[in-house]
Order: structure tokens, then C-alpha cells, then sequence
């Protein structure tokens, strides 16, 4: 099997809007997979482990190269914030293709698919689909039975990110409203607004989201429970559905899972 091959299985498994950022990004696609790393970000040092371990093919969700549009992002953009990064991402680029590894994307298909990121972080909370009280792409809101209030259910959900390495959950709103739904969403998804307009009385959120000037304002000054979540915990969970899904595909291949989850380095003064 090719790198290419590899992509083109991992697009069938959901169509998605063209022109989608799930592609081969970086690295000779018709290289044969030796090994496949499955990470949410392919920073330098995944790549590196992924190399080590013998995997020469990595399959993230995120960018490679600090835009979503990865290498098209510097075409002509006049940034120069991104002009910036410029030598990084040489190097980078330059690393990469000299020790023969290929890094395909998998963001769209994994956002959109049923049993995707957002299902998988539902899944890891203890709902199945059964608590959908509402399912449109990319976003649930899911029954919580019997109803609690929102600072009790906040700290269920640290207890479960914890898992992930977060240390605990930023929390907006009113800590004393009783809460009978919540909205769950990942990355870029999580627009709190939405989250009402689908009926969620509480909603989990990402850092990469939101606002302090904006989201969390209005929260306080309405009431509205939220809790911001780190961006790389939402998703480690469908990270992790995706590594199944190719381990369980391709049996006869090394596939490797790179942990990553909450990313920061969390430093308290002491």
C-alpha cells in the first residue's frame, strides 16, 4: 500500500466539502507505508517519534505547517505573521521530505463522519446516541438525567479531562443553574450562540474558539453555564477512533497511536 492509497481509503470513509484540507500535505505520496503514526497534531517532535518507532507515514488531524491550509496559506498571502514562520516551516518541510516521511490529513472526514470527534468525546462522557436531543454537523446536545447544577457538572467534566492531562476546565456563567442539557462540540465547532439556538442549557467550548472580550462576557453578564476545554483534549478521543478505525482496516500494518491530549504545559507558581 501507498501513502496515496492510504488518503484515498481515508476519504471514503465520509464525503466532505471541496476543497477539503484532508489531503496529502507534505512527502512523496507514492511512497509504500512501512508504518503509520496516528497523532491530533503533527508537531516536530510526533514526527520525530513517529521516525523512531519506525512509522514513516503519519495520519493527523491537524496542520502540519500553522495554518489550516497548511503550505497554501503562505502562497501570496502578504502576512507577515505568517511570513515569519516562514523558516520554521523550511525546515520543517525540509526534515520531513529528506527522512521520507509522508503526513496525510484527516480533519474534514473525521469532523463530519458519524462516530467522528464529536461523537467520540460524547462516547468518552458516558453518552450514547440515545441522549441526542439534537445532532447537526458538527454539534450534540445531550440529555443530562436527572438534572444537576452547572458547577457539579463542570467538575464531572475536569474528572474526565483529567484523564486526558488537563489539569481542570475554565467555568463562566452562573455555577447554581440547574442544567438539563449540554452542548458538546470540538475545535473550531463549538460556537456558544449555537449552542443555545439548538437548546443546550450549558456547553462545553474550545480555547481555540472563543473570546474572553466576547463569549465569556456574555456568559457571566447572562448566566449561561460554559466550560472552555483545551482545543487538543476535545479531540484526542477521536483521535483515538481514528487509530482503531485504521488499525482495524489494515491489520497487517504497524499503526501507532501518539498520545497528545492536552498540550500545555500547565506551570503554577509555587
Amino acid at each position: 500500500m501507498t501513502a496515496l492509497e492510504l488518503h484515498h481509503w481515508l476519504r471514503s470513509l465520509h464525503s466532505v466539502p471541496e476543497p477539503s484540507v484532508d489531503r496529502v500535505i507534505v512527502g512523496e505520496p507514492s511512497t509504500t507505508v512501512r508504518g503509520i503514526a496516528v497523532v491530533w497534531m503533527p508537531t516536530w517532535e510526533a514526527l520525530r517519534e513517529a521516525l523512531a518507532n519506525d512509522c514513516n507515514i503519519v495520519v493527523a488531524h491537524e496542520p502540519t505547517f500553522f495554518s489550516n491550509h497548511d503550505l497554501d496559506a503562505f502562497e501570496n498571502s502578504g502576512s507577515e505573521a505568517l511570513e515569519a514562520m516562514g523558516p520554521v516551516r523550511d525546515a520543517k518541510r525540509r526534515w520531513i521530505e529528506e527522512n521520507g516521511v509522508v503526513v496525510i490529513r484527516c480533519h474534514d472526514v473525521l469532523d463530519l463522519m458519524p462516530g467522528g470527534v464529536v461523537d467520540s468525546l460524547a462516547a468518552a462522557l458516558g453518552f450514547t446516541e440515545a441522549d441526542y436531543v439534537a445532532n447537526t454537523p458538527y454539534y450534540r446536545v445531550v440529555r443530562i438525567e436527572p438534572p444537576v447544577r452547572a458547577s457539579e457538572l463542570g467538575g464531572r467534566l475536569a474528572a474526565a479531562f483529567g484523564t486526558l492531562g488537563q489539569p481542570g476546565v475554565a467555568f463562566y456563567g452562573d455555577p447554581d443553574r440547574v442544567v438539563r442539557s449540554l452542548g458538546l462540540g470540538t475545535g473550531y465547532a463549538s460556537e456558544p450562540g449555537r449552542f443555545v439556538a439548538l437548546g443546550a442549557e450549558m456547553c462545553v467550548t474550545i480555547d481555540d474558539r472563543i473570546k474572553t472580550w466576547i463569549e465569556t462576557e456574555w456568559s457571566d453578564d447572562s448566566g449561561y453555564p460554559m466550560v472552555v476545554l483545551h482545543h487538543g483534549t476535545s479531540e484526542e478521543w477521536g483521535v483515538r477512533t481514528l487509530w482503531a478505525m485504521i488499525s482495524k482496516q489494515f491489520p497487517d500494518v504497524a499503526v501507532r497511536l501518539l498520545p497528545q491530549g492536552f498540550r500545555s504545559r500547565w506551570i503554577s507558581a509555587r
